[in-house]
C-alpha cells in the first residue's frame, strides 16, 4: 500500500490498488470479491447498506453488462443489487438470499475458462 496525498487538504489516505487485465480475469476478480463481500454479510461482520453501498450497486452491473460478462456473474450480481432491499423488506429471506448470490458466483468462475499462473497478479502497485 502507499500513502497519498489528497488534494483536498483532507491529509494522507492508504490506497490499495488491484488489477485485473481481460474479460475473463476482470470477471474472475469481481467474482473473487463478490464472493468475499457475501461472506462478510452473512456473517453480520458488514450490512446490506454497506455491501451494496460499496460493491453491489447499479455501475458494476452496468459494467458487467457493457463488457457482456458471463450471464451466470451478471445474474449473480444482479441479485447482490437486492439484498439491501431484502434485508429491508424480508429479512427472514436474507441468508438464503446471500446464499443463492454465492451458489450463482461460484457457478460463474466455474462458467469461465479456467485461469493459469501465468497471468499477470491481481495486486498492482500504485501508478
Amino acid at each position: 500500500m502507499s500513502e497519498h496525498h489528497l488534494p483536498d487538504g483532507s491529509g494522507s489516505q492508504e490506497i490499495l490498488w488491484l488489477r485485473a487485465k481481460g474479460g475473463d480475469e476482470v470477471q474472475r476478480l469481481v467474482a473473487v470479491t463478490a464472493l468475499g463481500m457475501c461472506r462478510a454479510l452473512a456473517t453480520g461482520a458488514i450490512s446490506p447498506d454497506t455491501a451494496c453501498h460499496r460493491l453491489f450497486g447499479p455501475a458494476l452491473l452496468t459494467r458487467l453488462n457493457q463488457m457482456n460478462a458471463c450471464p451466470s456473474l451478471r445474474h449473480a450480481i444482479h441479485m447482490a443489487t437486492e439484498l439491501e432491499d431484502v434485508a429491508d423488506l424480508i429479512p427472514d429471506k436474507l441468508a438464503s438470499a446471500i446464499a443463492d448470490v454465492e451458489a450463482e458466483l461460484l457457478k460463474a468462475l466455474t462458467d469461465l475458462a479456467p485461469a493459469g499462473l501465468a497471468g499477470e497478479k491481481w495486486l498492482v502497485r500504485s501508478p
